[in-house]
């Protein structure tokens, strides 16, 4: 196991009030620090109450999962020094906001992901996500970045690999 989650809050859905959805939320990130693991963490409609409660609790490894917010917010994010992880979302072409914190942040606490089954990158939205379909989320964060793709696959790897102290040579 290499870290803990999805955890986190959702108030778009709103299946669980928000003082239930926070209070198991907080023994959560608890958990993982007791663990020492990093918090994969959901966030949707919440940013505010999500990013507070993680201070709160002084979590030190994050990840904000399928990241939907804007720059703004990314750099509180960032200055806190978690990790934005952005999956097919970010290749919509709605998705400014997500697009430019994407062109605009600090590649080291940057991570891809798919997010599957769901959230397919625009060239299959509608259709079942694939772990392969990684592979396209990189394209778009080079283009983004004015990058080339091996740079962004680099950098992402080696975050991934110091983050959850995985050993990419077994």
């Amino acid at each position: 196991m290499v870290a803990l989650g999805e955890m986190g809050l959702d108030y778009h859905h709103m299946s669980s009030p928000k003082e239930v959805q926070k209070d198991c939320f907080r023994k959560q990130v608890r958990l993982a620090k007791e663990l020492d693991l990093p918090c994969i963490v959901h966030s949707r409609d919440a940013a505010e109450d999500t990013l507070a409660l993680l201070l709160e609790e002084k979590a030190e490894k994050v990840v904000f999962h399928c990241y939907s917010y804007d720059l703004e917010f990314a750099k509180r994010v960032w200055a806190a020094g978690y990790y934005t992880s952005f999956s097919g979302v970010v290749t919509y072409p709605q998705a400014a906001a997500i697009q430019e914190a994407a062109a605009k942040g600090p590649l080291e606490q940057m991570l891809v992901e798919t997010d599957c089954p769901f959230l397919a990158p625009q060239s299959i939205r509608g259709k079942r996500n694939e772990m392969a379909y990684t592979a396209e989320v990189g394209e778009k964060l080079a283009e983004l970045r004015g990058e080339k793709v091996g740079v962004i696959a680099a950098a992402t790897t080696a975050n991934a690999v110091r983050l959850f102290v995985l050993n990419p040579g077994v």
